[in-house]
């Protein structure tokens, strides 16, 4: 996923907001653009304030209620008779520090109710997408009234897609407890009934793939970006001063902690994949057992498609993994660098971490290359394994690093 644009449209009208919110998820579902995140903020004539997010219900709050964004900055920016209303997304386009993005404008002032930039019968919608929608989402929302855009910051940007990524997540969830939930019903239904439960339930299978492949794909776009990022900051690192390696190296490491964080939840979602289509396998080999003739046949060819798939899966957890560890031993290498420049009182300390953490991390990578891929409680020991050593390692860094402070 590339950078993340800030779209705020203001407008005169307590429902224009809303409308826009309707133009955006049109352009959303046909296509054109994918919504990360929005909120509509609006109030009526008589001054009573609304709140809607994100796969939220709308909901009417008094005026006394918690809905509140920091004001002004938007304002000045749009100018004439919009400028009022824009000052209550001010906050958004003057930025929003780590804290996820809508949750920044609905809690940034005390709670006393809509800031005094938010007249009655006036709404705003700000809306969160990827930079190469932004131009698009934005012309369609120029026609609807006065908008303002900018670029996220990198906290801001990893705390919206922290966001995306566990609401897609509790979406998969959703739609898998769908699938049990029709797979009950399986035994007392009829003919007719079987196999329109049947239908529902491969379309739903169909559907649960593709979101987890396009969380996937996503995951490895930010993976890709904090690569690049770290390239960079590995320059700077280099051609700094002694008084800007501290922090740039902190950078660093951050974004070595991202990457994995990131990776381990690819690695999740993978395993929920294998997890549910070993299941499949298990069913359909029931299923065959019991079958004869054509349907039999029929039976098996699905049963082979769904073990070619499962051998798929299982060869891209292995290759994830392999990444992270080649990952985790370039980020090695950098802090054997530094801990050989720290303090003598934490140095040997560091250096006593990173070597144990390296013997774990090389008997982790001979299992890896060792173990049967059929084994999925081995793959799931030397997983934990990896999380136990990474941890232990960055637990040991932020302690020295209190202890400099």
């Amino acid at each position: 996923m590339g950078d993340l644009n800030l779209i705020v449209l203001t407008t005169n009208s307590k429902d224009g907001a809303v409308q826009a919110l309707d133009v955006a998820k049109k352009l959303d579902h046909d296509g054109w653009i994918e919504l990360m995140d929005y909120i509509v903020l609006a109030k009526d004539e008589k001054g009573h304030g609304t709140k809607r997010e994100m796969h939220d219900e709308f909901s009417e709050k008094a005026a006394a209620a918690t809905v509140g964004v920091a004001g002004g900055v938007i304002g000045a920016s749009v100018g004439g008779p919009a400028g009022a209303v824009a000052g209550v997304a001010a906050g958004a386009l003057a930025g929003a520090g780590s804290v996820r993005f809508m949750e920044k404008i609905v809690t940034d002032t005390e709670l006393k109710g809509f800031p005094q930039g938010l007249e009655p019968d006036s709404s705003v919608l700000a809306v969160v997408v990827e930079e190469r929608y932004a131009e698009r989402l934005d012309e369609e929302l120029q026609k609807l009234g006065r908008t303002a855009r900018r670029e996220l910051k990198r906290a801001e940007r990893e705390a919206e897609f922290d966001s995306y990524m566990q609401r897609s997540k509790k979406k998969i969830r959703s739609i898998q407890d769908d699938i049990q939930a029709q797979l009950a019903k399986v035994q007392a239904a009829t003919g007719v009934e079987k196999n329109k439960i049947a239908a529902d339930v491969a379309s739903k299978q169909a559907e649960l793939e593709a979101r987890r492949e396009k969380l996937q794909d996503h995951i490895q776009e930010m993976n890709s970006g904090l690569k690049s990022d770290i390239r960079e900051m590995k320059f700077r690192l280099e051609m700094a001063g002694l008084t800007a390696r501290a922090g740039i190296a902190t950078g660093i490491d951050h974004l070595h902690r991202q990457l994995n964080h990131y990776n381990d939840e690819i690695e999740n979602l993978i395993q929920d994949q294998v997890d549910m289509l070993k299941t499949e396998t298990t069913e359909l080999k029931t299923k065959a057992a019991k079958a004869s003739g054509e349907a039999k046949a029929a039976i098996e060819d699905h049963l082979l498609a769904v073990e070619l798939r499962l051998h798929k899966e299982r060869a891209k957890l292995q290759h994830n993994f392999e990444e992270r560890l080649l990952e985790t031993k370039q980020w090695f290498d950098d802090l054997h660098v530094r801990s050989a420049l720290a303090q003598a009182e934490v140095r040997d300390k560091l250096q006593v971490s990173i070597k144990a953490a390296q013997h774990a991390f090389a008997e982790l990578r001979a299992r890896v290359h060792m173990r049967n891929r059929e084994d999925e409680r081995a793959w799931k020991d030397i997983r934990q394994g990896f999380n136990k050593a990474r941890k232990d390692l960055e637990d040991a860094f932020d302690q020295a690093n209190r202890e400099r402070a």
